[in-house]
């Protein structure tokens, strides 16, 4: 096991909006984690996703947003929980900020005289913990299952599940 690690993940994104709505995404994540101790390590990610939220007038149609709507990043530290030569098993509590594409004010109407539809980008943040066991396939390679849990201390609860390969070095 190396200091540094490399991953990419494919990760499926549920989450619940504290005012109503729900929101479902996916996407890849890319991170780097260094470790500090032989147990303790910082990781950061980078996320780019595609999301479709429902059930609140905030959401937009498909056809006013990007086709990747969702960015997502985390900074944060984790300790492994278990080691073994071919497993780890890491817990991490990281901030999370993530922003996508919705209607951020609108007034008026489109009949009358004033109508005013403004939409762009609406961030959020809150904490997150991972559950990250990582199967080592040969002395540099994983496979990273795993699964968060966003607190919802903002606007969003949510849920990730991931499926990612990682290179240690």
């Amino acid at each position: 096991m190396g200091k540094n690690n490399l991953t990419y993940d494919y990760t499926f994104y549920q989450g619940e909006w504290a005012a109503g709505g729900e929101i479902l995404a996916q996407g890849v994540v890319l991170g780097y984690s260094r470790y500090f101790t032989p147990k303790i390590f910082g990781e950061f990610s980078y996320g780019l996703m595609h999301f479709e939220g429902r059930n609140s007038y905030f959401y937009l149609d498909e056809d006013e947003m990007d086709f990747i709507n969702m960015r997502t990043f985390t900074i944060g530290a984790g300790y492994d929980l278990f080691q073994s030569k071919h497993f780890v098993f890491s817990a991490v509590l990281s901030y999370l900020r993530q922003s996508n594409q919705q209607l951020l004010v609108e007034y008026g109407s489109p009949d009358s005289g004033t109508y005013v539809r403004e939409t762009g980008r609406a961030k959020d943040s809150t904490l997150k913990i991972q559950f990250k066991p990582r199967i080592f396939v040969g002395e540099h390679f994983q496979i990273i299952p795993s699964y968060s849990y966003g607190f919802g201390l903002g606007k969003y609860k949510s849920d990730w599940l991931s499926l990612g390969l990682g290179y240690s070095f």
